[in-house]
Parts: C-alpha cells; structure tokens; sequence
C-alpha cells in the first residue's frame, strides 16, 4: 500500500488535534480540582489569630529596627566565620 503525502498530512493533522485536546481536557480538569479545592479549605479554614506583640507592618520602632539589624549582622558574621 502506497499512501500519498496528503494523507499522511491528514493523519498528522489528526493526531495533533487529539493531542491538543487531550492536553486541552486535562489542563481544565487541573483548574477545575484547584478551583474546588481552594473553595473548600477557604470554607473550613480558620481566620487567621493576631498574634500577641505584632503591631504590623508600619508600626516598627527605630530601636527595634536597630536590634534587628544588629541580629542580622551578628548571624552574617557568625556563618562567615564558622
């Protein structure tokens, strides 16, 4: 048997369709588990606790800005040195 070159085109045309639709249903598949997934711990999650001495982002003092860096500079030169 001889096939020509039309339908050997054909036929590969055909196979990339299945192939991208197959990638197409399951890449859905995939958001649509994450989607529900996300959904469901979003109803049962906890609301997230204060903790006791955070004041925030922006509410950060000098001195602590300063302890920070110290502690920072301290843990550096102490990998350094190991």
């Amino acid at each position: 048997m001889e096939s020509s070159l039309s339908e050997f085109l054909l036929s590969g045309f055909k196979l990339s369709l299945i192939g991208m639709g197959i990638v197409f249903m399951f890449l859905s598949l995939l958001v649509w588990i994450i989607n529900i997934t996300s959904k469901i711990l979003q109803k049962y999650s906890l609301e997230p606790q204060e903790l006791p001495g955070y004041r925030g982002l922006g509410a950060t003092a000098e001195s602590e800005d300063a302890e920070i860096v110290a502690a920072i500079s301290a843990a550096i030169q102490w990998y350094r040195y190991r």
